[in-house]
């Protein structure tokens, strides 16, 4: 198969052609402003403090009853049984939304072993356990 190709010419610069370019450098510096704005809005509103849905035990870092929107949720468990969980040094919110009269309580081994660190029987999903989980290393979800 035979192809002619033909010679790519190269743009001549004229001074109409540069008057577009420098509109379009100016407006290249002024968009990122304005989309770091919308950016840093979208990251507040992602920090907001999730809510426990009904049926689940959430752990959030710090005091989510502080007033302030910023507590990430870091685990949530649905079903009974034992989770382990790591680096929870520090001082986190347990909240108990399990429904049944389910409840939750920390143990300083893994798989459940060791001592009960702290225990939830309350399940209630407007109050919740704020306390130093350190020594937490499972999760378990009981009835």
């Amino acid at each position: 198969m035979n192809v002619t190709r033909t010679p790519l010419r190269p743009r001549r610069a004229t001074r109409r052609g540069r008057a577009p370019a420098a509109l379009g450098a100016a407006l290249a510096l002024a968009v990122p402003t304005a989309l770091t704005t919308t950016s840093t809005a979208s990251a507040a509103e992602a920090r907001a403090t999730a809510s426990c849905s009904p049926g689940y035990v959430c752990i959030y870092r710090g005091d989510i009853f502080d007033g302030s929107p910023n507590h990430p949720m870091v685990y949530s468990f649905y079903r009974y049984g034992t989770y382990n969980v790591a680096n929870l040094v520090g001082d986190y919110t347990v909240k108990n939304c399990q429904t049944g009269g389910a409840k939750v309580q920390g143990r300083t081994g893994y798989n459940g072993t060791g001592s009960v660190a702290w225990d939830l029987t309350v399940n209630n999903c407007s109050t919740g356990l704020w306390t130093s989980l350190t020594s937490t290393n499972s999760v378990r979800v009981y009835p």
